[in-house]
């Protein structure tokens, strides 16, 4: 069932009581409207895109000085998005307010969005640097059960091939910059801006290997926007992700075990029921079974917004053929080659058609599905295995020979450019820079 969107005043509401929610006892000083000031400069002065002094400025903001933005940025916001009625008294909330009405004349959606595109480069940025430990130091209570957003709750895996390696916090930009959208009058999912920003923002985490970031993003996406085509496409390839061996690498016997059993009917459970290791737990991975349940389904739903959804239309066909459904996933694949002009998508479909005609006996439609591929990319091991092993289960073992022998000649390159299937599993990751760059412009019309 889909989810609702939120309604406008609950969205504002919401986010604003979040960002004040950590205020405690603290109220509207000359140090809150210096770091209000200071904040306010780098959304103005930030140019969409490059790593300037206002990225720099917010990627470097220590926990101390993210609680001194807390008590002037509820005021902020307020004033912002007209819900500051009452004339304030003190000199640093009149200034604030000053502040905030001066930027809303402008257009308060344009500088909330400017200010998302802000902090969303300042995550960016920060991504590339070396992973930092969870912040414990400081973690201001939020009464209500409302956290901060500038004080994400959480941590994140670290993981190598499914290697365990450590833990890292979460970034605040990112939860403070979909606070910031919340905003957007008279409700988000109205604004194209906010549907560009998230997709766009969603690719960069799937490219980046951010899947943990990624899916509390794509959550909160889902609750504002949840009939977008692109938006349920990346909510789609999050969960084949986790379907994945590199994911499923990280539960252990006893994980599947568990979680197996819970979602069992007829199981019989101890009194304190079957438990999961604290890395199943953080992540959240299901078993295999389940999540490619979930993307299959969001496939589809995003299909039924935008049939002309090539990609979706093939990776349903995996999960189809996966599943031993392999005509359907066979007729799926020729409606998406005959829809498809990403010649890494039309790859795909024919890296699929060669499987799935492989399962139905159709042995020279599978060879030619693979032959298809390679003429797009010669070296990619996943068609020359493919075609290898169609050649000879067709008995043909020279043809067989020759795509072994072609393995050896193209080496041993594992990347995108020899074999798309590398980068299959970062979804719209594969087009980061494309999704950017329409962000970046979008923030400047």
């Amino acid at each position: 069932m889909a989810r609702r969107a939120l309604a406008p005043f609950v969205c504002a509401v919401a986010a604003i009581a979040t960002l004040g929610a950590a205020r405690g006892s603290q109220d509207v000083t000359s140090t809150s409207l210096l770091a209000i000031e200071r904040w306010v400069a780098a959304v103005d002065q930030h140019a969409p895109g490059r790593m300037d002094a206002a990225v720099r400025t917010v990627w470097t903001l220590s926990p101390a000085a993210r609680l001194e933005l807390i008590p002037g940025m509820e005021l902020f916001l307020k004033a912002l998005t007209g819900k500051a009625t009452v004339i304030e008294s003190t000199p640093p909330k009149k200034r604030i307010v000053e502040i905030a009405l001066d930027r809303a004349r402008t257009g308060a959606n344009r500088f909330l969005e400017r200010a998302a595109v802000l902090h969303a480069d300042a995550a960016m940025s920060s991504a590339h640097a070396p992973a930092q430990p969870a912040e414990k130091a400081i973690r201001p209570p939020h009464p209500g059960g409302h956290p901060s957003p500038f004080f994400p709750e959480g941590d994140l895996i670290l993981d190598t091939d499914g290697e365990v390696i450590g833990n890292t916090g979460r970034n605040w930009n990112w939860t403070f910059a979909r606070s910031l959208l919340d905003l957007v009058a008279p409700r988000p999912a109205e604004d194209p801006f906010v549907e560009v920003w998230y997709h766009a923002t969603t690719a960069n985490m799937l490219g980046n290997g951010q899947y943990g970031e990624a899916t509390a993003h794509l959550q909160h996406a889902a609750a504002l926007l949840p009939e977008d085509a692109r938006l349920l496409f990346d909510r789609a390839c999050l969960a084949e992700f986790n379907g994945l061996s590199v994911s499923q690498e990280l539960l252990t016997d006893e994980d599947l075990s568990a979680m197996r059993l819970r979602r069992n009917p007829n199981g019989v459970r101890s009194a304190n029921g079957p438990r999961v290791s604290s890395v199943a737990a953080q992540t959240g991975i299901p078993p295999a079974e389940v999540a490619n349940a979930e993307a299959e389904h969001l496939f589809r739903r995003a299909l039924s917004v935008d049939p002309a959804l090539a990609e979706a239309r093939v990776r349903l066909a995996r999960l189809l053929d996966l599943r031993g459904h392999h005509q359907e996933a066979d007729a799926e694949l020729t409606a998406a080659l005959a829809a498809s002009r990403d010649p890494v998508v039309t790859f795909y479909a024919h890296l699929f058609a060669g499987r799935a005609n492989r399962e139905l006996d159709r042995g020279q439609a599978a060879a030619s599905h693979y032959h298809e591929a390679l003429v797009l990319f010669p070296d990619a091991q996943s068609a020359l295995l493919g075609a290898s092993q169609t050649a000879l289960l067709g008995g043909d073992v020279s043809t067989a020979l020759a795509h072994v022998r072609r393995l050896g000649e193209a080496g041993s390159r594992t990347d995108a450019i020899t074999d798309p299937w590398w980068m299959y599993r970062v979804g719209a990751g594969r087009n980061t820079n494309a999704l950017l760059e329409e962000m970046w412009a979008a923030a400047l019309r």
